[in-house]
């Protein structure tokens, strides 16, 4: 049996040794249309065992933005989120980031629909023991914590939860699993949110990260065949709010996230990204995609002609790819629309088992379609040939800068 306490401890000692916690912690895409099933799998919701569901909950273990960002798409996407986190987080996390409305110095019309409170009252401070609200119904689980502060037993004790001899997840395991982990090949070394020069040391996250791999890895689910987890990389990690489009309001955190860091101008990147990287770039495996070597040169010769203004547009227009960094929303809409994808290659295509989600320019996410269509057929996005960039396309004139 592994017990709320224990699962609690462990994630309070192996957090408090290695991150900085939470000192304050068009309407397209973001899986609001659930995912067809192939026409070769014929599954209900009462014998679906290789996907998620409409109503299916889903243990979301963490703790960061991106389990709180995943939480609310989950959410809008009608499966049940499970927000597993220390009970100070889960505090905080309902004060600051995804405000309820009845706090004290809350406005009271931060949660109109009640999402917020809904999670909130769905959340735990460990996997849920008989007679808790969702034990023995529990379908899918996601390691989604940002930062390296989760044990490598974490996932067998997870993953092969147990309480008084029964199993807390409604098939006896879970039918659908998900562990979200850093591109191991990062080019760009952008800081995290959290980052405080005392507490860096990248060694040791590095090893932590692969243990917790390796031990993924080996678990049953994934190395056998058949098996139901997969891995999904994410790069550099920015946005997560609602400073972009509209409908950002009905997935993102408080904007008070753009403000987590010491890091000088960090709000600025944080929020161009949700403004202008909310497209996706899907890759097979564990991938970036690489700066060409001459795409500096190109840019600088072919833009400038332009004005200072408008040689800055360019890397924000036309589906310009990042190398190395990924939206908080756009990688939550990734994982909702896989888990409600079997980890089978054969049905699913080449990203079932592994893919990196990475961002490109543009103001609205994929749709379900879309991320179909990009799971299927996995690809870096094209950089743009700067000598074809026509400023008038995108209703810039150059006379008027």
């Amino acid at each position: 049996m592994f017990s709320k306490v224990s699962f609690l401890g462990l994630l309070l000692l192996q957090f408090t040794a290695t991150s900085s916690a939470f000192v304050v912690p068009s309407t397209r895409g973001f899986g609001v249309t659930t995912v067809a099933t192939p026409a070769s799998a014929s599954i209900t919701s009462l014998s679906a065992t290789d996907r998620l569901e409409e109503g299916d909950p889903v243990v979301l273990v963490g703790p960061g933005f991106l389990q709180l960002v995943l939480a609310k798409h989950l959410a809008r996407a009608g499966l049940k989120p499970i927000v597993v986190a220390s009970q100070s987080q889960l505090d905080s996390f309902f004060k600051n980031l995804m405000k309820t409305g009845d706090a004290e110095d809350h406005m009271g019309d931060e949660d109109q629909d009640g999402i917020h409170k809904q999670i909130r009252d769905d959340s735990t401070i460990g996997m849920p023991e008989v007679g808790d609200p969702y034990f023995g119904e529990l379908k899918g689980v996601v390691f989604c914590a940002e930062e390296a502060v989760l044990p490598a037993e974490f996932v067998t004790r997870v993953l092969d939860f147990e309480d008084q001899g029964q199993s807390a997840f409604a098939d006896g395991y879970p039918v659908r699993s998900i562990c979200c982990l850093p591109v191991s090949n990062k080019v760009v070394k952008e800081k995290a949110a959290n980052w405080i020069p005392i507490f860096n040391d990248d060694r040791k996250k590095e090893e932590m990260w692969k243990k917790f791999e390796a031990t993924y890895t080996k678990h049953p689910s994934f190395s056998q065949g058949g098996g139901n987890a997969s891995i999904v990389r994410f790069g550099s990690l920015l946005g997560g709010s609602t400073d972009g489009p509209p409908n950002l309001k009905d997935y993102g955190l408080d904007e008070g996230m753009y403000k987590m860091s010491l890091e000088q101008y960090r709000d600025l990147r944080e929020r161009a990204f949700d403004r202008y990287k909310l497209s996706a770039q899907v890759l097979a495996g564990d991938s970036i995609n690489p700066r060409p070597n001459d795409q500096d040169s190109k840019e600088k010769d072919a833009l400038s002609k332009f004005p200072g203004s408008i040689r800055e547009m360019f890397p924000i227009l036309g589906d310009y790819p990042e190398i190395d960094r990924s939206n908080r929303h756009t990688v939550a809409s990734a994982l909702v629309q896989m888990l409600q994808r079997p980890a089978d290659e054969t049905v699913a295509g080449p990203c079932a088992k592994e893919c990196t989600i990475l961002s490109k320019a543009a103001s609205e996410a994929p749709t379900p379609e879309e991320w179909v269509a990009m799971f299927e057929n996995p690809s870096a996005a094209a950089w743009p040939d700067p000598y074809k960039f026509d400023p008038e396309v995108y209703g810039m004139s150059i006379e008027d800068k």
